[in-house]
């Protein structure tokens, strides 16, 4: 009976969770399938893809919810800032917080760290441009934060309790960050390495940290593995796919074949590829 109200106590507190927005821990993978074959990679694709797609979308709720909570607040002041505060903690991956006038001036930012933004014009950024000239939510590409660091942004335009546009919310994560956790743990269980990739070959995760944020088309290094370079032009014009090719085998210099199945996860438009690969 004690198990019994244990287990149904642990349902309220995910529930809970759940009901917040709030990202806290990756438990959205499911139990990983075994062994080696097509069925097996595509199986653990598919259950990786759902991971991500649910993590982005628990980090999008997140910025919606600010959005909509900003819009009693106003876009500055003590209010706002213990908005941008929840958002800032709600996971490790997230970078900062900001909210911006109609001409793309920051008001306020979190955590400390970001603070350096307040008062500057961030117009140029994609995402903000985005959201205040469509006035919809939005999700860029990889970028450069202007306090360091390079993340991706999704945006959420604020509107006041009478419809009136008072410009915007977005929140910049890093997506390696966000992936870890979930590729760290399905890796445990099963003879898989993933990456995650923008469709024009800018690797978000990688199993070496080193890869990430690399531009494969534009880099001289894959130019010795014309292969790689041709999974990168199928990926960047077809949403699912299957391939194989020769690289190095995992930890090592030596060149083996691989195979890999893709598909993709989105948000606001903006794809990434996601990729399980096999050392054959």
């Amino acid at each position: 009976m004690n198990r019994i109200r244990s287990l149904l106590l642990l349902l309220v507190v995910f529930a809970l969770l759940l009901g917040a927005g709030c990202l806290q821990e990756q438990n959205t993978l499911p139990e990983p399938t075994p062994g080696a074959s097509h069925e097996g990679m595509q199986q653990n694709l598919g259950n990786m893809t759902r991971a991500i797609q649910g993590s982005l979308d628990s980090l999008d709720i997140n910025v919606s919810d600010a959005a909509g909570a900003l819009g009693t607040t106003g876009l500055s002041g003590p209010g706002t800032d213990a908005i941008l505060v929840e958002m800032a903690a709600c996971h490790p991956s997230i970078l900062s917080a900001i909210t911006y006038d109609p001409n793309g001036t920051v008001l306020s930012a979190e955590p400390a760290a970001a603070k350096m933004v307040i008062g500057q014009n961030i117009l140029e950024q994609s995402v903000i441009h985005r959201t205040l000239s469509t006035k919809k939510p939005a999700m860029g590409e990889l970028f450069p934060l202007r306090q360091g660091r390079q993340g991706v942004a999704i945006g959420y335009p604020v509107f006041s309790a009478n419809g009136t546009f008072l410009g915007g919310v977005s929140m910049a994560f890093s997506p390696y960050a966000l992936v870890t956790p979930i590729t760290e743990e399905a890796m445990t269980h099963v003879p898989y390495t993933y990456i995650v990739a923008q469709p024009d070959g800018l690797l978000l995760y990688h199993v070496n940290p080193a890869m990430v944020e690399n531009e494969t088309l534009n880099d001289t290094f894959f130019s010795d593995f014309p292969e790689v370079l041709d999974l990168v032009d199928q990926y960047s014009t077809n949403r699912t796919g299957y391939t194989t090719f020769s690289y190095f085998a995992t930890g090592t210099t030596k060149i083996v074949p691989k195979e890999t199945f893709w598909d993709t996860v989105m948000l606001h438009g903006t794809e990434w590829r996601v990729l399980v690969i096999r050392e054959v």
